[in-house]
């Protein structure tokens, strides 16, 4: 099935216990589709978004925090008469709203090649660099922001997948990714909790978020979430290795 709500684009595919993805930045909704098959046999009620600023939801602001993305999901959700606790599965910038989401109703999270932490300042900084590149070089960013995520051992072998992400999120308005790294740049800091409840999924070799990074903040949470490392992969590992993306995700999913 598909839809159009009044503020975000939605697909819904399968019957049963639901289960919302959220992709990262400068992706939409479709980077899904090998991932989600593989549970819809499993009866989940696949939820796939494109959230403000990405793909066919188009945002009008400076700003388009992650404050103000979940809200929209958040929305979304009542309008599909969605009560029950959610699971929820966020790629990076994705599961920064899905921290948001927590916030607003009960959610089993999976953070995906994201984090829970606050950006430092030296990353505001390169947020802050962005959003002042990408008005006079969009193009140029994307064609190098997106191979970045990728380990360097992958990049050959996910050439395909990585000219299709750069196709799409060259048609994203320039205003819209400022608005969106703005909002990423600022962000909240979250903790695991009863109520923000999340597990994480992380790549050895991420370039983005690196594991020892990921392991100093770790070491500062009182409750430590499920934790899977996934070798030999960076940032996307649903293209670098989906196999074992896909284990991951149904060890910590509950059917």
């Amino acid at each position: 099935m598909q839809e159009n709500h009044p503020n975000i684009y939605y697909e819904i595919k399968g019957e049963g216990k639901p289960l919302l993805f959220l992709h990262g930045f400068l992706e939409d909704h479709a980077m899904w589709e090998s991932i989600y098959t593989n549970f819809l046999v499993e009866g989940f009620q696949c939820i796939l978004v494109d959230l403000p600023c990405h793909g066919n939801s188009r945002f009008e602001g400076d700003e388009c925090s992650m404050g103000f993305m979940a809200e929209e999901v958040h929305q979304l959700l009542d309008f599909l008469k969605i009560t029950e606790p959610i699971q929820v599965v966020g790629h990076s910038m994705g599961g920064y709203v899905g921290l948001e989401l927590s916030q607003l109703r009960p959610t089993q999270l999976v953070l995906l090649h994201s984090n829970f932490w606050a950006d430092s300042d030296s990353k505001k900084l390169d947020r802050d660099r962005v959003i002042k590149i990408v008005e006079q070089g969009k193009k140029k960013f994307i064609q190098e922001a997106i191979p970045n995520l990728f380990a360097p051992e992958n990049r050959e072998n996910c050439a395909a997948i990585i000219n299709q992400l750069i196709e799409k999120a060259s048609a994203i308005p320039y205003k819209e990714i400022q608005a969106a790294t703005a909002g990423m740049r600022d962000r909240s800091a979250f903790k695991n909790t009863e109520k923000s409840s999340f597990a994480m999924i992380h790549g050895e070799l991420d370039p983005i978020i690196s594991t020892k990074m990921v392991k100093e903040e770790l070491s500062q949470l009182a409750n430590k979430p499920q934790f899977i490392s996934l070798q030999n992969v960076g940032h996307m590992s649903i293209w670098e290795d989906h196999p074992s993306l896909i284990k991951a995700l149904k060890t910590l999913l509950i059917p």
